[in-house]
């Protein structure tokens, strides 16, 4: 099977040198994923879906689900999906399980982020934390599952083979005779740097970016030449200047927190309520939020 998404993979112009690295691609793309509701609190039975609570097997069927895998609702259930990995074969974007109870049952589910850590749904709301710690996790936890699979990986290649093209970014560049990614739903700078070689201030100068937020849908060139043009018109978000500070108008999107929302324009989740009037973290698609910085 491996060979099947090696071929695959060249074919749309992207080389890899094992099937390891086609895992460790979308696994950081998980990772990227579950980073965007860090502080999310716990609740535990929280509704599959819902994004302003989660429980451990909630988060992460929530998560994997916006990368083509589905998963059982429960952390029991996603214990018997996929197949069995040893501790020391871990990975990231791996599932690794605990019987938190020492009553020989899984109740605990949290992703694997590598280096020993995993991202997952705990009793503090979402967090990274010591996947094996002695004082805690080491002594419950129980086994691993990868559910990243060769055809899932395999998809993912093709959907991000690179394609030149010529379109217009966010700053009127014209992106020409290069290699363009389309930003999705919990990508960063970090993460697409690393899918193409390249590096943060490199997609930075290109695209003459000033900071490292991105939005969903943008287009950004990752290789090639920049050139200046007239700048087109595009749809943005609508900016006006109020005294020093700017004003910002953001269209809340399906999945998007208050948090997420808040580390991506450099501001903090009071600040987006006190400039809204929210009396909690609540909010809808299609709903308008003005962000003040």
């Amino acid at each position: 099977m491996k060979k099947k998404v090696m071929s695959i993979a060249i074919a749309a112009g992207v080389l890899f040198s094992s099937g390891e690295l086609v895992h460790a691609s979308l696994g950081d793309d998980i990772i990227n994923t579950g980073d965007n509701y860090l502080g999310t609190p716990y609740k535990y039975g929280s509704a599959y879906g819902n994004t302003s609570t989660f429980d451990c097997s909630s988060f992460t069927s929530y998560v994997f689900s916006k990368h083509g895998i589905t998963l059982p609702r429960t952390s029991s259930g996603q214990a018997s999906v996929g197949t069995a990995v040893s501790k020391a074969n871990l990975q990231k974007g791996d599932l690794v399980f605990y019987d938190t109870d020492f009553n020989g049952s899984i109740n605990h589910v949290g992703i694997y982020a590598g280096n020993g850590k995993m991202l997952n749904a705990q009793s503090k709301g979402v967090m990274f934390t010591d996947a094996f710690s002695p004082y805690y996790w080491g002594s419950r936890y129980v086994t691993a599952r990868r559910v990243i699979n060769d055809k899932v990986t395999a998809a993912k290649v093709v959907a991000a083979a690179p394609k030149p093209t010529t379109v217009y970014n966010a700053n009127g560049t014209i992106v020409t005779s290069g290699t363009v990614h389309k930003v999705q739903r919990g990508e960063t700078l970090w993460g697409i740097s690393k899918k193409y070689n390249t590096t943060v201030a490199a997609i930075q100068k290109l695209n003459l970016l000033k900071s490292t937020t991105i939005r969903v849908g943008q287009s950004l060139k990752v290789s090639g030449h920049a050139q200046q043009v007239v700048p087109t018109l595009t749809a943005k978000p609508v900016t006006t200047k109020v005294a020093s500070s700017t004003t910002t108008t953001y269209t809340v999107k399906s999945g998007n927190t208050l948090y997420g929302i808040s580390k991506s324009y450099g501001v903090s989740v009071k600040q987006l309520k006190e400039s809204n009037n929210l009396k909690s973290s609540a909010i809808y698609p299609g709903q308008k939020l003005v962000i003040k910085k």
